[in-house]
């Protein structure tokens, strides 16, 4: 059932008004042909109160109590006196103004409210008497002036009770009890109004102020209408002029002196004359044809019956099409603002007040609410899986920075975990090359192998980070089956034999030995499955097997590339795995029998890398196990076939090497080998010339791209290392410019990019740039000589045992000893760090004297180009610094710099501003730190004459003015035999520096 709602105070307060002002009219009325019989005195005091229920009830109540009062009073009035029903146009009028003076606040001063009498006095004296004139057929002019004065005055009573009543009330209820009548919420101050009296107060409505004019202008219409037609229909009866004539000569209306009195005798003359005028109009529509055109009383009397209808009807209609149209509409628009400009923390909560909108008008605007409400509805449900998506987009980017992060940081301590280890491993191969003590070789041996394997873990976390990212790439070269299986075996005989197990060798001796595939994944692949199988195995033995079958394809005839599908497995009796943990295989981290195996060492990265990877190359691991007896790890990869010479016995070979291993010495010699390399930072340069001393290759260099495009052109080479990295011109770039030279001798010569990225990935981007290979920095010894190995012309070199192979006997231990004296009287470097990175003591004072000679101009071009604010190229000269900083061991100036060029990768201003002046007060802090490396006894040597010096020079310049910077070191060669005079000591250091590095133009002005 549905509930009927309770009606408001206010409501039932209008009906009262409406009563009581309706019955005290209608009073009024009633005796109002009493007029003459009352006693004077009485009549005043009756007349006085005339408008006070209309005017108090219109001004309190508003409009529609006001016309409901008049309505009523219309109805009583057409029921018991017909004849002058019209005569209630007076209160129409009057509570039309009351409302739109009430409207506008007239009530809240006496000022206003004595405004607000006046104007009434005038409406209900001077204005109806002027129509009651007219009614009565009286020429308004012939009206002396001193009876417009004294119906002026005679209403002043009545109307000053009224409107002060008013003002009483606006003035001292409570704002509570104002809002009780209609108008009140115009005396009220805005925060005790609800928001639609805000509106209607404040006249913010328009589509309110729409309604109201479209209404109005239907009123005027229909007014306007009715009275045409009514002229038109229903004309007015002929009057005889003797007869109206009659009719004022027997009124005596020199005794109404004030409006009542007036709208009595015309009241009473209507009901008199009725009969007669009807008799007359029956007979002249009956027979006359002569119609007479309507009179102006006729037409004062129609005008005020169609305003009573029509102006209260307006009035009905307007606050029903306010309530049913314009305050739903105002109701919806409101909410739906409340939604624009609520925060976001509120917006469920103003939707849903839009959901409880109270809007059953049953049209189209009940159909508008509902559509708002649901689109509202689908909006909110978009935004919250808009929402959801972003949350888990965040995550996902999250995530995706973490990984990011994680393989930034794995990237850039690379370094710093490569450099203490290739510390030990440079020391390491110093022990290896000078040692004759078994024993000690054989633990040297021993730390060469741990270290090697310590790199290989740090190079698993990189790939992982790698993988992770994405960037992992396969690249297929072509390789040869035994130099792969050679290096497996290396690495893993020693952890075999420590843990006293069998390394089983199973090799197809058919096998095709150069084969077309990513070498370094596959041998990344087997390792893995060979270290893991060891680890997990502690007696009995681990096999590696290798075996091919051939691919037969679908058209051969269409196919030139012979494929073969080369088989893996490696096989161990170790612990095996329950066949409920082979699914954790390829979980990143994730250990096997935790509790049995936690003495183990590892990441548990190896089996997910080793899945990762051959899922790069079409492939996948396959496992099989019995839990306690041992497991099988096998895998297939396709290879194409480039030269199908098998590779023979290979077990026999690695046999036969392991036995002839011995001390270390250089492994091969090549005088008529030629190189060149370029790099921007000097000390680089003589690392590389140091370690390659003991093979004779004649070694040219190059401090820059566009030097090492002048020498290209001017010689020969069999290899050119590159240095990625360098100012003004970077590898890359002076790689690609090499190609396009026309005049280039070396197009077809291998070309080796030099790069300190450590980060696996680095030789896919160098392949792609066209680079032959590259080598990561700093460069160890082996692998610069397993480098040159494999790509100098096999007629160039001669190895141990070769019949032109000289061995070198000179005593080296005098040099290093006295190199390493040297070195010890040095502060602020690490001189195990400069030995490891220079491969032995004299070289390390080589490196460092250069690196002495070139603080200058390298301090001065970091400041050059940090005042400047060229961030580009002072990151490269920072780059440079840390290199060499590196290679003598001071470190912690090397970590400055690479922490500054980290903030130049990422342009970090103020970092850049903060650190570089301590920087470069360290960096040239080493000129005095280094300068004992060049105090030397010069008593012994000849005093230079001053014009054999200048000559000297002279000579310098013309050599380096045409770019022949070995002439000139000759002749610096020359120079250091001699005793240099003091006045020519500073101009022969700067020279011997800027000839160090290689500085033209600076060479050009100083000589």
């Amino acid at each position: 059932m549905r509930r009927i709602k309770k009606l408001p105070l206010s409501v039932y307060v209008q009906l009262c008004m409406i009563g009581i002002s309706s019955i005290l009219t209608i009073f009024y009325s009633k005796h109002i042909f009493h007029v003459e019989d009352m006693n004077q005195a009485f009549a005043g005091i009756f007349y006085a109160f005339k408008y006070i229920p209309i005017i108090t009830v219109t001004a309190l109540g508003g409009a529609v109590p006001g016309m409901v009062s008049v309505l009523l009073v219309f109805l009583y009035r057409s029921i018991v006196y017909s004849s002058f029903s019209y005569l209630v146009f007076v209160y129409l009028i009057l509570a039309c103004v009351v409302d739109f003076m009430a409207r506008k606040k007239f009530f809240s001063s006496v000022y206003k409210t004595l405004l607000v009498s006046v104007i009434l006095q005038l409406i209900s004296g001077d204005f109806w008497g002027i129509l009651l004139f007219l009614l009565a057929g009286i020429d308004v002019s012939s009206v002396p002036f001193q009876y417009y004065v004294t119906y002026f005055l005679n209403e002043a009573p009545g109307c000053l009770i009224g409107c002060f009543i008013v003002y009483l009330v606006f003035k001292k209820l409570t704002p509570e009890k104002k809002l009780l009548f209609g108008n009140g919420k115009f005396y009220v101050k805005p925060e005790f109004l609800s928001e639609d009296e805000r509106y209607e107060v404040e006249r913010r409505s328009k589509i309110g102020a729409v309604v109201m004019q479209i209404i109005v202008f239907e009123a005027i219409i229909l007014g306007i209408s009715a009275e045409l037609a009514s002229n038109t229909l229903i004309p007015t009866m002929k009057v005889a002029n003797s007869s109206t004539n009659n009719s004022l000569e027997q009124r005596s209306w020199e005794h109404a002196t004030n409006a009542e009195k007036l709208e009595s005798l015309v009241s009473i003359e209507v009901l008199e004359g009725g009969t007669a005028d009807s008799d007359g109009f029956v007979q002249q529509l009956g027979g006359s044809v002569n119609y007479q055109v309507l009179s102006s009383e006729f037409s004062v009397k129609l005008a005020m019956l169609i305003s009573i209808i029509v102006i209260p009807l307006a009035v009905f209609f307007n606050g029903y099409a306010q309530r049913r149209i314009a305050r739903p509409i105002r109701a919806l628009s409101k909410a739906v603002s409340d939604i624009y400009n609520s925060k976001e923390i509120d917006i469920d909560k103003k939707v849903r007040e839009v959901h409880e909108l109270q809007i059953d008008t049953n049209d189209e605007i009940e159909d508008l609410y509902h559509a708002v409400d649901l689109t509202f509805y689908r909006l909110m449900e978009y935004i919250e899986l808009v929402k959801t998506r972003q949350s888990i987009e965040d995550q996902l980017n999250m995530e995706k920075s973490a990984n990011e992060a994680k393989s930034r940081f794995l990237s850039n301590i690379s370094h710093e975990i490569r450099t203490p280890i290739n510390a030990v491993l440079g020391f390491d191969e110093m022990i290896l090359r000078e040692t004759t003590n078994e024993k000690v070789l054989e633990y040297a041996k021993d730390i060469q192998s741990s270290g090697k394997t310590l790199l290989a873990l740090i190079n698993d976390i990189l790939d992982f980070s790698k993988i992770e990212a994405g960037k992992m790439e396969i690249i297929p070269v072509e390789y040869d089956v035994r130099s792969l299986i050679n290096d497996i075996i290396n690495m893993a005989s020693i952890k075999a034999s420590e843990k006293h197990l069998e390394l089983k060798l199973l090799v197809d001796e058919n096998i095709p030995h150069i084969l077309f595939g990513d070498e370094v994944r596959i041998k990344q692949c087997i390792i893995n499955l060979i270290t893991n199988a060891i680890k997990y195995t502690e007696r009995g033995s681990v096999t590696l097997d290798v075996k091919y079958e051939r691919v037969l394809e679908e058209n051969p005839e269409d196919s030139y590339e012979e494929k073969i599908a080369l088989a893996v497995s490696v096989t161990d009796t170790g612990i095996g795995i329950r066949e409920e943990d082979i699914e954790k295989l390829d979980q990143a981290f994730e250990r096997i029998d935790e509790k049995r195996n936690r003495t183990i060492e590892g990441t548990g990265l190896g089996i997910n890398i080793v899945n990762s990877l051959l899922n790069l190359m079409d492939s996948k691991l396959s496992v099989k196990s019995e839990y306690g007896a041992g497991s099988e790890f096998s895998f297939t990869i396709i290879q194409t076939v480039v030269d199908a010479e098998p590779v023979g016995d290979i077990v026999k070979a690695f046999e036969d090497a392991a036995k002839s291993a011995h001390e270390y010495h250089e492994t091969f010699h090549a005088p008529d080998a030629r190189i060149l390399v370029v790099d921007d930072t000097r000390t680089n340069l003589t690392v590389v010339e140091g370690l390659l001393k003991q093979t004779q290759i004649v070694v040219d260099t190059a401090t820059s791209g566009m030097e090492a495009l002048d020498l290209v052109k001017k010689n020969k080479y069999d290899i050119i290392f590159l240095d990625h990295r360098m100012p003004e011109m970077d590898g890359i770039q002076t790689f690609h410019a090499m190609e396009e030279m026309p005049e280039n001798l070396n197009k077809k010569v291998p070309v080796i990019a030099l790069t300190a990225n450590a980060v696996s990935g680095s030789r896919e981007m160098y392949y792609k740039e066209g680079f032959t290979n590259y080598m990561s920095k700093p460069v160890e010894p082996i692998k610069l000589e397993e480098m040159i190995m494999s790509y100098l012309p096999s007629y160039k070199v001669t190895k141990p045992g070769d019949k032109d192979y000289v061995e070198d006997t000179t005593p080296k231990q005098e040099t290093e000893k006295e190199a390493m004296q040297d070195i010890l009287k040095i502060n602020g470097i690490d001189i195990e760090t400069a030995i490891s990175r220079c491969g032995s003591p004299e070289v390390a004072k080589e490196v460092m004297k250069d690196f002495r000679l070139a603080i200058d101009e390298r301090s001065g071009l970091i400041e050059k180009y940090f005042n400047e604010k060229n961030y580009k190229n002072y990151t490269i000269y920072v780059h440079g610094l840390k290199s060499s900083a590196r290679a003598i061991g001071a470190l912690d100036l090397a970590d400055k710099a690479e922490y500054l060029e980290e903030c130049g990768n990422k342009e970090d201003v103020e970092m850049i501003e903060k650190l570089t002046p301590s920087l470069l007060e360290q960096y040239r802090s080493y000129i005095n730190k280094l300068g004992s490396l060049f105090e030397e006894d010069n008593s012994d040597k000849p005093l230079i004459d001053p014009k054999e010096l200048e000559g000297a020079f002279l000579s310098m310049k013309e050599f380096v003015a045409a770019s022949y910077f070995d002439s000139a070191d000759d002749i610096m060669n020359m120079l250091d035999e001699y005793q240099i005079p003091k006045e020519y000591a500073d101009k022969y250091h700067d020279v011997k520096r800027l000839l160090a590095a290689v500085d033209r133009d600076g060479l050009l002005r100083i000589l």
